[in-house]
């Protein structure tokens, strides 16, 4: 089986085809950064029109040929940027009527949290941390469909932990990239910083109170670059130690249910992080528990991931050509989904 999806939900426009074999037989992503850069972020409209453009940029460079072998067209519908999981639900939506396929709407979350299973043979259940821009949360998955939260950020994610620390420090957008970059060399243990919710046993993250403590230390030093590799170090090394605590935390709580988990699995764009997705390695090894990690490629927004999703789904549901229906929607939860 084979299925087209589109991927649109904030600034990467990615289209790919992907079979159940776990074959990505065509992927493009493009990502609109450099669109963003002189903004320090992610502006709504131009990313929406950028996804239009590439978009279709993107579809022309695919032959009927090969659109004819998919079997379905699936896309993000959320969580994400309203305008662009417009223009990516749409066109899926069209694409589908004129082939005459059926439309499977993704959730981007579960997408994230299934795409170790296109690497791997991972039996459910298993643990996966979930670290991005938008989204920090430890996740039990117990089946194609089942999500099971076991915490999640009460305030922002790592992932805009960093790029917020990043643009204090005067680092170009996306900071997380940056400030791995700057922090090589760098000396972890020259700054203390806090790791909030750490003294707890629960797996819920908070990181404004981290974010809060680096601004001020970077205001109350001369920024050298001496001062920017050490502190770009430390406070990549308090990230990775707040994940990890939490991370024992979920394991815990699973041993005293008695849930037996053998995987552990990290997704989302923070894990493209190769100091932190090293120091978690260690760490769950050392749990006598498997790591599994996607390709950088795969680590942030894709298409190959919503593809992958999809064909999770259809191996539990019977597939409507003439059900067309997909809602954007911006703002959904992991465990939420379209198709019940």
């Amino acid at each position: 089986m084979k299925v087209l999806a589109i991927e649109s939900s904030c600034d990467d426009t990615s289209i790919a085809i992907v079979d159940s074999f776990r074959k990505i037989k065509y992927i493009q992503t493009i990502n609109h950064q450099k669109f963003h850069k002189d903004f320090g972020g992610v502006v709504p409209e131009m990313a929406a029109r950028q996804h239009l453009d590439i978009m279709d940029m993107i579809l022309k460079k695919i032959s009927s040929r090969q659109l004819k072998t998919v079997d379905c067209i699936a896309a993000t519908y959320g969580p994400g940027l309203i305008g662009g999981l417009i223009v990516g639900s749409s066109i899926a939506k069209g694409i589908a009527i004129a082939l005459n396929k059926p439309l499977i709407p993704i959730n981007h979350l579960q997408a994230h949290l299934l795409s170790p299973r296109m690497i791997a043979k991972i039996h459910f259940p298993y643990l996966c941390l979930l670290v991005s821009g938008g989204n920090t949360a430890i996740v039990l998955i117990e089946t194609e469909k089942k999500f099971k939260i076991l915490g999640s950020t009460i305030d922002d994610s790592a992932g805009e932990c960093f790029d917020k620390v990043a643009k204090f420090m005067g680092l170009s957008y996306p900071g997380g990239p940056a400030l791995e970059k700057l922090a090589i060399g760098g000396d972890a243990n020259a700054f203390i910083l806090p790791k909030p919710l750490t003294k707890t046993k629960n797996c819920n993250f908070s990181f404004s109170g981290l974010k809060t403590s680096a601004i001020k230390i970077i205001g109350s030093h001369v920024n050298t670059k001496v001062f920017q590799k050490d502190f770009a170090a430390s406070f990549q090394k308090s990230i990775s130690n707040i994940l990890k605590i939490k991370i024992n935390n979920a394991i815990d709580l699973l041993d005293k249910r008695n849930i037996k988990v053998r995987d552990f699995s990290i997704c989302g764009g923070v894990a493209a992080n190769k100091i932190i997705n090293k120091d978690l390695k260690a760490f769950v090894n050392r749990k006598k528990m498997n790591f599994y990690q996607v390709p950088l490629s795969l680590c942030t927004d894709n298409a190959a991931m919503i593809g992958w999703n999809a064909l999770e789904l259809a191996k539990t549901m019977i597939l409507k050509k003439n059900n067309y229906s997909i809602r954007p929607t911006p703002n959904i939860l992991i465990n939420e989904s379209f198709l019940k």
